[in-house]
């Protein structure tokens, strides 16, 4: 390390330069090359509801957001979560087992099935005491939240829309389109319409001109496991964490510096990268990866879930780039007179970096 070069955290270095000082940030935002919209301040009650000092109402709103949130959830998360871990007095512990994924259904539930997840959008069902996913929670409190989400949120407005449609006219087939990232660069707004995150289709639907988009029909059953890169990945599970339905991390962003563009440098944002950059506290910004309490805790190991789940990935889709043939003993196989795949047997080899 330069003898000038003082280390002050793990994203921040003072250079110590005659007179003049200079602070530059490296772990967060790459010494500037990576720069998102800010988040917005979240919208009344929610705001007040966040607030350490607004009493009672609020305590129980943030020891109990993750039950308020999977509420409102359109998405069922599938992972082992591990509730023992917080029966003592210390703090939150969110922590998972096994892999992550992010599943969506059909817009109306099988028949004699409880509406759940998208389902609540079209169904508006209360707060029942004996649901154990809804005991304990305050109906006033889940009253002013649906009506929060349904004046500012652009995927519920669509839901919402699509409710309508069926009501109005029974029997017709209805689809939700969820946009993916064949769109214009999202990361240029910082409040989305409802346009550019979800369409509304009435009528046949061909799926050839939504491959990267969510459809979300009206009567097919079944869960559709959502990709980590798709934008609404994490809006769509958290909307007490994203209220106006801003878009997460998708394979459009660019870094912004422009030296970056020349032959042989990556041009796009890493997810790593992007999460990195959001779990760094910035003063005077509302960070909902930092400051939502539990539910903030949930997400970050969501994040880091999907990190793994992306660059193992790209190891199995890039195995002939690592010369997994020798490494893997196929050729040892062959020399001892092997002919048959089954005889041989398939792995999928990660690198020893991972």
């Amino acid at each position: 390390m330069n003898a000038n070069t003082v280390v002050l955290c793990s994203g921040m270095k003072k250079e110590k330069k005659s007179v003049h000082t200079k602070v530059t940030y490296s772990s967060c935002c790459k010494e500037g090359k990576i720069k998102l919209p800010p988040f917005n301040n979240p919208p009344e009650p929610l705001m007040n509801l966040l607030n350490h000092n607004d009493g009672s109402k609020s305590k129980h709103f943030r020891q109990r957001i993750r039950q308020y949130n999977s509420l409102f959830s359109f998405t069922s998360m599938g992972a082992n979560i591990d509730k023992s871990i917080n029966q003592g007095n210390g703090p939150c512990v969110f922590r998972i087992n096994g892999q992550v994924h992010h599943h969506i259904g059909s817009l109306l539930p099988k028949p004699n099935e409880r509406p759940q997840f998208a389902h609540i959008y079209i169904y508006t069902r209360a707060v029942n005491k004996e649901d154990p996913e809804s005991a304990d929670l305050d109906p006033e409190i889940v009253g002013s939240l649906i009506k929060m989400l349904d004046e500012y949120n652009p995927i519920v407005k669509e839901f919402r829309h699509a409710r309508d449609i069926l009501r109005e006219h029974e029997g017709v087939d209805v689809s939700i389109c969820i946009v993916g990232t064949d769109s214009q660069e999202l990361t240029e707004r910082e409040m989305p319409n409802i346009n550019e995150l979800a369409i509304l289709i009435v009528g046949e639907l061909s799926l050839e001109n939504y491959k990267r988009d969510i459809i979300v029909q009206s009567k097919k059953h079944g869960l559709q496991h959502i990709s980590i890169l798709h934008p609404a990945y994490m809006p769509l599970q958290y909307p007490l964490l994203f209220p106006y339905g801003e878009p997460g991390y998708h394979i459009q962003m660019y870094y912004q510096d422009t030296n970056i563009k020349s032959e042989g440098k990556r041009k796009k944002l890493t997810m790593h990268d992007y999460f990195k950059y959001q779990v760094h506290y910035r003063k005077g910004q509302p960070n909902p990866y930092i400051c939502y309490g539990r539910l903030s805790k949930q997400i970050v190991v969501d994040a880091r879930a999907c990190e793994d789940e992306d660059r193992l990935q790209y190891i199995a889709q890039n195995q002939d780039k690592i010369r997994v043939e020798y490494l893997q003993g196929i050729v040892d196989a062959v020399e001892k007179g092997a002919k048959e795949g089954s005889e041989i047997g398939k792995q999928t080899l990660l690198t020893s970096s991972h």
